[in-house]
């Protein structure tokens, strides 16, 4: 992924760059072992400098040689999970013919299945961003960030695919109209992935084997479209 700008000022501020490929492997497995204790835990708070670097087999100095303290050893963390992630949209959006579909509803499925699969993989990591956020800290900013990043990518083209559904020509004011329909039916199936994050509620729960498909469902309806 390309680095965000916040990613890059915060690698520029925060790490000291490695000159020695020895060293390199060691900011690699620190970034690892961080990447997985965050994951872990879901809050930064629980995570001490000493377990990462015992995870990591390095030392407490090669920490603070790179990093000013744990927030900002986080944004780096986060920063590279973001960038990963988008990563992943763009090869799957050139590649997968689900994506490159006209049809509405298996674009729709596709969209659901990329956000369900990238919230249980960052479980920890959004648990804690939100959590930190809560303290006024601008760490949910990297999130909110990628996402429109990831809707620049997706929305056009789900609504194109719709607007051939509907036999709709696409002049200004119907692309406009659907754009809101699609980015408002996203941002409530969002907000339902984000309360699963924070309270774990049931019986949709982010682990629930029934949420992907109960979501497709849910956008099928909400776009009009038949249900698959």
């Amino acid at each position: 992924m390309t680095t965000s700008p916040r990613g890059r000022e915060a690698q520029a501020s925060s790490i000291a760059a490695p000159l020695q490929t020895r060293s390199q492997q060691g900011l690699v497995r620190m970034l690892q072992a961080g990447r997985e204790l965050i994951e872990t835990s879901g809050n930064l708070d629980d995570l001490s400098i000493n377990d990462i670097v015992e995870r990591a087999g390095t030392s407490i100095g090669a920490f603070y040689r790179r990093f000013d303290n744990k927030d900002s050893f986080f944004e780096v963390v986060q920063d590279a999970a973001m960038e990963e992630g988008l990563e992943y949209v763009r090869e799957t959006v050139e590649r997968d013919p689900a994506w490159r579909s006209n049809d509405a509803g298996t674009l729709a499925d596709a969209v659901i299945s990329f956000y369900v699969a990238t919230f249980r993989r960052n479980r920890g990591l959004y648990h804690a961003s939100l959590l930190r956020a809560s303290q006024r800290k601008e760490s949910w900013d990297a999130v909110k960030s990628t996402n429109h990043e990831v809707l620049a990518m997706v929305v056009p083209r789900l609504v194109s695919a719709l607007a051939q559904s509907r036999g709709i020509k696409t002049d200004d004011n119907a692309t406009q109209s659907l754009e809101f329909e699609v980015r408002a039916t996203l941002q409530m199936i969002l907000g339902m992935l984000v309360n699963s994050v924070l309270n774990d509620p049931g019986p949709l729960s982010l682990s629930s084997r029934q949420l992907r498909s109960w979501l497709q469902v849910r956008l099928r309806r909400c776009l009009g479209l038949p249900e698959g």
